[in-house]
């Protein structure tokens, strides 16, 4: 066809490619092997050690399928069940939820073992810019039962605040604390999750990260975090929480709030502004153009102040000056992303890391137990930061249950 070509069209031959990246058929493959066992003259009798990533038998499922297993199981979105549903689905063999949960416990074990949680621990505490966030996660009402339990026998034998602080879970929040990096430009996050029974202050201490943090703090107005800022190097209040809360007390009434409007639209150019400076990759952002519109947020907030001072409200007083006041009182906080450019403007990079644990309270409904929760929480930190650090999640996985799991890198 190529030579008819040519003679009769005067066209060269070429050639198309066409490349098909696929899977292999999902079908199970068994391999036997035998180990030998022999006893010599001592009477001491030897036998060969299993192949790497080999369980006991007579029959175990190889590292792959325990690794794609554990990968959809650590899932936001799919609990043991589903995910067991789903590996029998695609393999053609009956998968068991207790496979599903034993690979889980493996690798949580392999973690906890290597000390990853600690080491991760340690490289956020060395770093300069930190945002946090937390979330809701409700339990199941007989784990709920069951803590109580423990409460009440915890307190035969230790003091009714020992037994409240390990034990009480009336409030279960899942926490998040993590590295900003993606969103001021700079290289890949570390990212940690934890759940604790409660939303006080003892909880967030035993974390042992943001208590002994000492640098820049991503955060919302969030009480619990406010007894820390004495210790900071700086705090960043979360402009997306600001400007919602702006454009809310413009709303009440768009000509007595009109202040708010003249606020938030000075926050925004400046984000615009500071977002521009990256981009560009300029060592500083238009200094003039930031006084600038630093004087019409504070003109701005004194209006909103002597605008409300006296105007009535059916409850307390008016929530555009309990705003106003609170913008006054905490603006270094509020601008601080425009004299630091590793600090974000916004906490979104906290809440979106959080989002997941959100999803899951939506698809189902609930968690069983406190320490499933916490296992749950230790995994995603691993595979979250790995990911982030170019290691594809399932070879992590593989990596942590051969002993040899990905480690966060310190700071020098």
């Amino acid at each position: 066809m190529g030579n008819f070509a040519e003679q009769h069209c005067g066209i060269s031959p070429s050639v198309i490619r066409v490349q098909v990246f696929d899977l292999p058929t999902f079908s199970m493959a068994v391999t036997e092997y035998q180990m030998m066992r022999r006893r010599c003259g001592c009477e001491l009798a030897t036998t060969a050690d299993l192949p790497a990533g080999v369980r006991g038998g007579p029959t175990c499922y190889g590292p792959n399928v325990t690794a794609a297993a554990t990968l959809l199981a650590s899932q936001d979105v799919l609990g043991i069940e589903r995910t067991a549903d789903l590996m029998s689905t695609l393999l053609g063999v009956a998968v068991s939820t207790g496979f599903i949960s034993s690979c889980l416990t493996r690798l949580d074990d392999a973690l906890t073992t290597a000390g990853f949680e600690e080491t991760l621990k340690a490289a956020l505490r060395a770093q300069d810019v930190l945002g946090t966030d937390e979330t809701p996660a409700p339990l199941t009402a007989a784990a709920t039962i069951a803590t109580a339990a423990a409460a009440a026998a915890a307190a035969t034998t230790t003091s009714a605040a020992a037994a409240g602080s390990d034990s009480d879970c009336h409030n279960p929040h899942v926490y998040t604390v993590r590295t900003m990096r993606a969103y001021t430009g700079g290289g890949p996050d570390l990212v940690w999750y934890g759940a604790a029974g409660d939303r006080t202050k003892t909880s967030i201490n035993a974390f042992g990260i943001v208590n002994e943090f000492r640098g820049v703090l991503v955060r919302d107005d969030f009480g619990g975090y406010t007894s820390y800022d004495a210790d900071l190097a700086g705090v960043q209040q979360c402009l997306s929480h600001v400007l919602r809360y702006l454009d809310d007390a413009h709303a009440i009434d768009t000509d007595a709030q009109a202040w708010a409007r003249q606020v938030a639209d000075a926050l925004r150019a400046a984000i615009h502004e500071i977002n521009t400076t990256r981009v560009d990759d300029q060592a500083t952002p238009d200094a003039d153009l930031i006084t600038r519109l630093r004087r019409r947020y504070d003109n701005g907030v004194a209006v909103g102040i002597s605008t409300n001072l006296s105007r009535p409200w059916h409850k307390g007083n008016h929530p555009g000056l309990q705003l106003a006041k609170r913008l006054k009182r905490k603006a270094e906080q509020v601008w601080l992303f425009t004299t630091r450019l590793d600090v974000p403007a916004t906490n979104n990079g906290s809440e979106s890391a959080i989002r997941g644990f959100k999803l899951t309270a939506k698809v189902q409904g609930c968690w069983r137990t406190l320490a499933t929760l916490q296992r749950h929480c230790r995994i995603r930190s691993y595979l979250v930061s790995a990911r982030n650090h170019g290691r594809r999640p399932i070879d992590a996985i593989r990596d942590a249950l051969s002993a040899n799991p990905w480690m966060p890198p310190q700071t020098a």
